[in-house]
């Protein structure tokens, strides 16, 4: 019964990181609209080679959005927050026999070719540090997740394939910048 309970915890934390991924990526949704067409207005195909627009973000403005809306996933067992400093930490609290065990994983995000690969840097569930490779051994065997996400254990990484996740089947991001320290985040949309 116990063990069944330390599944479910990465299951969950897991399922937490892939939240906070796809709610940043959703927010870039809502900001895509649906092009009017005018008859005195020229409507060319877009070069696919270029963004259609860009976005920015501060890591302050990220984490706020981002913590919003993992405001609305949270359990009765389960309370966390996701962190933009100098790593992308996914920090909280887990509730197992009647204690509150805090946990937090520390992902370093890379750019690459459009796509995030979020770097595992730490694995902590209390006072113990958990080996990453291992961790992300057990969650790919034991979750479904799109196939635009790729757990890479022997990477130590997640491979999020942006441009492969379909945006309202027209759009699609490529990350271009991601440089927290600076304070520095961009994306691009691009038209199918």
């Amino acid at each position: 019964m116990v063990k069944n309970k330390w599944k479910t915890a990465f299951f969950t934390l897991i399922i937490i990181i892939l939240i906070v991924v796809i709610a940043i990526i959703g927010t870039f949704i809502g900001l895509v609209g649906s092009p009017s067409t005018s008859p005195n207005v020229k409507n060319d195909a877009p070069h696919v080679d270029s963004p259609i627009f860009m976005v920015q973000a501060s890591k302050r403005h990220l984490s706020d959005m981002v913590n919003n809306e993992l405001q609305k996933h949270q359990s009765g067992t389960l309370t966390y927050n996701v962190d933009f400093d100098k790593d992308v930490t996914l920090y909280g609290y887990l509730g197992l026999l009647g204690l509150d065990i805090p946990f937090n994983m520390s992902f370093s995000p890379v750019v690459k070719n459009g796509d995030i690969i979020l770097k595992e840097k730490s694995v902590h569930l209390g006072r113990i540090s958990l080996p990453e490779e291992e961790v992300l051994k057990f969650i790919k065997k034991g979750t479904e997740l799109p196939d635009w996400v790729i757990i890479q254990p022997d990477k130590k990484q997640i491979y999020v394939n942006l441009t492969k996740m379909k945006l309202k089947d027209r759009f699609y991001l490529k990350a271009k910048k991601i440089n927290l320290s600076e304070n520095d985040i961009e994306f691009n949309v691009y038209q199918k």
